[in-house]
């Protein structure tokens, strides 16, 4: 009777236990999409409102990753440039993700 009752238990243990992993990596990668849509979606609204030399440094340097030096060197700005174009982009654009995430938390709550 005993055996009985921890067969059963451990039945119910492993069918909770296979189901519960798949949500949190659902999570994970929903939460990964989520916030790739919206750090383009920032992006394109920064590019829109910056100029197209500062979004090339920016686009080399972070998005592509390329060496500061090499950025400079290809499009003939001092290596100080770079940074400071890094710079004040990427405040931009952290600004931007900040005021999509207040909207899209906004909407839902006026779905709710």
């Amino acid at each position: 009777w005993s055996a009985g009752r921890g067969d059963e238990g451990t039945g119910t243990g492993t069918m909770n236990r296979l189901a519960d992993p798949a949500a949190p990596e659902f999570g994970a990668e929903w939460d990964a999409v989520w916030e790739k849509n919206l750090v383009t979606q920032a992006l394109e609204r920064v590019r829109a409102k910056i100029e197209e030399r500062q979004f090339q440094i920016f686009d080399l340097y972070v998005i592509k990753a390329w060496p500061p030096a090499d950025v400079a060197r290809t499009l003939r700005i001092s290596l100080a440039r770079v940074y400071l174009t890094k710079h004040r982009v990427a405040a931009q654009l952290k600004n931007e993700v900040r005021r999509l995430e207040r909207a899209a938390e906004q909407a839902l709550r006026g779905t709710h």
